[in-house]
């Protein structure tokens, strides 16, 4: 089974301008599996959960996506086994066509794939991801993740203190807006639909995405009104 999928999105692709080749892993968000994949997830953000946005909308997209979950609670060696091997493929497609590979493994999870081993087994890669997760986001921040992972905190309708701490320490804080606006909290905005490249980014900016899909919609805080 494959389990990366490679450019699939508008923002990887714009990824391949600046010489990167991206891998993404998508799971079922939150409880969809049977297990919860995203512990960290508010009303908001799962309403607006881009699960089902662009390609996501096919049943058969979905499906895949399921499958995979239930792989992964099923048989975590194999499909860890699987992960490895999609990761290596990735790294030589890319290698081939001249450009650098990087991985996302939370596509649409919020899953600990730091403590897998697979970075540290993959040194030369840059891994990213978003995560509402603050533990994990302090952990990034005093360096003690893996030196080739690179977090971004996600703003919900219910972690703003959370955010302003992110920001203060020198992180990027993601955050969904009607419109993009030039700054934020006091803080510039970065464009983040330019491309997925979180790990470029500069420090200590509030990532700006413009809301899509059911996000279009959102009435509980999580999209900020700009």
């Amino acid at each position: 089974m494959n389990l990366l999928s490679i450019d699939t999105n508008a923002k990887t692709k714009k990824g391949q301008a600046k010489g990167y080749l991206t891998g993404i892993l998508y799971l079922a968000p939150a409880d969809l599996s049977g297990r919860n994949f995203c512990p960290h997830a508010s009303v908001g953000c799962k309403a607006a959960c881009l699960f089902s946005a662009g390609r996501g909308a096919f049943d058969s997209v979905k499906n895949a996506r399921l499958k995979k979950s239930h792989y992964f609670l099923r048989d975590r060696e194999a499909f860890l086994r699987d992960l490895r091997a999609d990761i290596a493929a990735l790294v030589k497609k890319a290698k081939k066509a001249g450009m650098l590979p990087c991985v996302r493994l939370n596509g649409t999870s919020d899953l600990p794939f730091h403590k897998f081993g697979i970075m540290e087994e993959f040194a030369e890669v840059p891994f990213y991801d978003y995560t509402p997760n603050f533990s994990r986001m302090q952990e990034f921040l005093d360096g003690k993740l893996p030196a080739n992972y690179s977090l971004t905190f996600s703003r919900k309708e219910n972690n703003q203190s959370e955010c302003e701490a992110v920001l203060a320490r020198g992180g990027n804080v993601a955050a969904v807006f009607s419109s993009i606006p030039e700054s934020y909290a006091n803080r510039p905005t970065f464009d983040g639909d330019q491309s997925d490249l979180r790990f470029l980014d500069p420090k200590g900016v509030v990532v700006a995405l413009k809301a899509k899909g059911k996000a279009k919609k959102d009435t509980s805080g999580f999209v900020i009104q700009s």
